[in-house]
């Protein structure tokens, strides 16, 4: 499995593409800005892009969508329901107003807790995961051990909870609970900034600290 983090956006979302050189399939994560890398690295690969998929509805994680839309049309849309009921609320917003955020067609599909999303033989578990926001979700590879989070937790730190929809009891289940299903391996791929393991969260992270003491 390879993966490619591509900072983009105003906001430099981790914008990621994940793909299998067996199967020649992949799935961008939180379409954030210019994709012409992706692009490029898809059709030098012949990668045929499967899935588009958004952690959560914030519009600087989806605020290419429609884009990734146009440019692969067979892809399908994913996201949880939650985020699929307030996505575009969030563009319209002034927030979403502020960093020019493109209306998002609606999913093609939608995922929760349990579900798993298929790339080649490579399967990620869809972990529900709200707090930062209500329509929030991880994507966790066992085979390859990594988990992509959203704006979960990021290197030292953790998401936000002071915005419309967020609630910090409930983003802190959430950590603990993904925390515990992980190994200390496990790599951390944020929504922003750069990558961690579980470990290294479990060690420093002064949020993750104080919510297993």
């Amino acid at each position: 499995m390879v993966v490619k983090i591509f900072p983009l956006g105003l906001l430099a979302v981790n914008t990621l593409f994940v793909y299998d050189l067996d199967s020649r399939e992949g799935m961008i994560v939180d379409p954030a800005g210019e994709l012409d890398e992706i692009i490029g690295v898809a059709d030098r690969n012949e990668v045929k892009v499967k899935y588009i998929v958004n952690t959560h509805e914030h519009p600087d994680h989806v605020a290419k969508n429609a884009w990734a839309k146009i440019e692969f049309p067979d892809a399908e849309l994913i996201m949880h329901p939650a985020a699929a009921e307030n996505v575009n609320r969030w563009i319209e917003s002034e927030f979403g107003r502020s960093i020019g955020a493109e209306y998002s067609p609606p999913p093609d599909r939608t995922v929760d807790e349990g579900d798993v999303i298929t790339i080649g033989r490579n399967e990620f578990n869809v972990f529900y995961t709200p707090g930062h926001s209500p329509g929030s979700i991880s994507l966790y590879s066992k085979d390859d051990n990594f988990v992509i989070v959203g704006d979960l937790i990021f290197k030292g730190s953790i998401g936000r909870y002071d915005l419309p929809g967020s609630d910090y009891e409930t983003l802190k289940r959430s950590i603990v609970r993904l925390l515990d299903r992980l190994n200390r391996d496990t790599v951390i791929i944020p929504g922003h900034g750069p990558t961690t393991t579980v470990k290294q969260e479990l060690l420093d992270n002064p949020f993750i600290r104080e919510f297993i003491i």
